[in-house]
């Protein structure tokens, strides 16, 4: 079986972009790939609140990115927040280590809460609230998302996505006799994804 990694970030316009084609390929693909996915990392440096200039670009991309693929967008962000992905990729990994498999429907949970109703996924309150239907109590997620393992297991993810050529998200990489190369880059439809894989 072909293993296939989706190398995004919850706060990935481009990923919000193509994410229910990716949840339709999986569901197709299912029975010939594996799927699973990488954190990329979104603007990780980042500490201040984003400004005027900034809210002005995600609006454009934004519209660019609906304009493409069809997918809804809200078109509302968070009164104040840093457009920084960190903590929500470290929740992301908390709810992996906990369940054990690629947390694909808590990713899309915190992408729908961002880009469809406007909220601040990087608000550990929203992250938890969001991980309770996963499994994960409250308390146990605030724990994680400072343990040093997340961050050190989050961190070499960020490395190895730019390692492997993905200087844009969303990236697909590839296992062959048991190491990942770049399969795809950018934005794909379920059908084209589908073809890829066949060849």
């Amino acid at each position: 079986m072909k293993r296939l990694v989706f190398v995004t970030d919850p706060m990935c316009s481009w990923c919000w972009g193509m994410a229910n084609e990716f949840r339709k390929a999986r569901a197709e693909l299912d029975h010939l790939v594996e799927f699973d996915l990488m954190l990329g990392g979104i603007n990780t440096h980042g500490s201040q609140p984003i400004g005027d200039y900034g809210r002005r670009f995600l609006m454009r991309l934004w519209r660019e990115v609906a304009d493409t693929t069809g997918q809804q967008f809200g078109f509302e962000l968070p009164q104040e927040y840093v457009h920084n992905s960190v903590t929500a990729c470290l929740a992301v990994e908390a709810v992996r280590q906990v369940n054990g498999v690629a947390p694909f429907d808590y990713l899309h949970a915190l992408q729908e809460q961002f880009f469809l109703h406007g909220r601040n996924i990087t608000d550990i309150a929203l992250l938890a609230d969001l991980a309770e239907p996963f499994g994960i109590a409250e308390n146990l997620l605030r724990e994680m998302v400072q343990d040093p393992v997340i961050l050190e297991r989050v961190r070499f993810q960020f490395e190895n996505a730019g390692a492997f050529g993905t200087n844009a998200l969303p990236s697909l990489l590839i296992e062959r006799d048991g190491a990942l190369t770049l399969f795809a880059g950018g934005y794909m439809d379920a059908s084209m994804l589908g073809e890829l894989l066949a060849d």
